[in-house]
């Protein structure tokens, strides 16, 4: 009897000693459990945000390709519209002459200025609003022709950086250059 007790004492001892074990280690199998549930939904909470970024930034991507389709569009009217008909001396006469010429010019100025104004940079809206302000003064004393083909070049080399070319090296010279077959002889450093 006294080994039965013995080897009960000892069983007991033992089981006692293996469940004190298991229960100084049940906190950390625990919180090693809840741990790995954790990081499981926030990597499926992160991949989830991640998709939502991806999608969100193609989706911009293109609005962007469709918004630059369109302001390259109405920058090339406004340009071609300044180009074609105030370097055509014909137009630039009737202009200061004709009251439905004057008319149809301000109406279309207005709407090359309204949508330059939405898809144009600060820097270019406030260029456009300086040569058209000064072409305003035609018939002062202040006025000089050569100063409105100056401030047209230096709107079209911003233009030119608003559609992109932002590190261009291109200057009003360039343009004037190409628009004018006597810029040598006007050119100011």
């Amino acid at each position: 009897m006294d080994i039965l007790l013995t080897i009960l004492q000892l069983t007991i001892l033992f089981g006692g000693w293996f469940l004190y074990s298991y229960l100084k280690k049940l906190p950390d199998q625990v919180h090693a459990k809840n741990l790995k549930a954790f990081e499981l939904d926030l990597n499926k909470q992160l991949e989830e945000f991640r998709n939502k970024l991806t999608t969100d930034l193609e989706l911009m991507k293109i609005n962007e390709s469709q918004l630059h389709i369109h302001k390259t569009q109405e920058f090339a009217k406004l340009v071609e519209y300044l180009l074609l008909n105030l370097t055509d001396k014909d137009y630039v006469r009737k202009l200061g002459t004709d009251q439905k010429t004057q008319k149809e010019h301000n109406k279309k100025m207005l709407d090359l200025g309204t949508k330059l104004f939405f898809f144009a940079s600060d820097v270019t809206v406030k260029k456009f609003v300086e040569w058209r302000r000064y072409g305003l003064t035609v018939n002062t004393p202040n006025y000089e022709s050569k100063q409105i083909i100056i401030l047209l070049a230096e709107l079209i080399v911003l233009i030119r950086k608003d559609l992109g070319y932002s590190e261009t090296q291109c200057t009003k010279d360039d343009f004037l250059h190409i628009m004018l077959k006597d810029w040598d002889a006007y050119q100011i450093s």
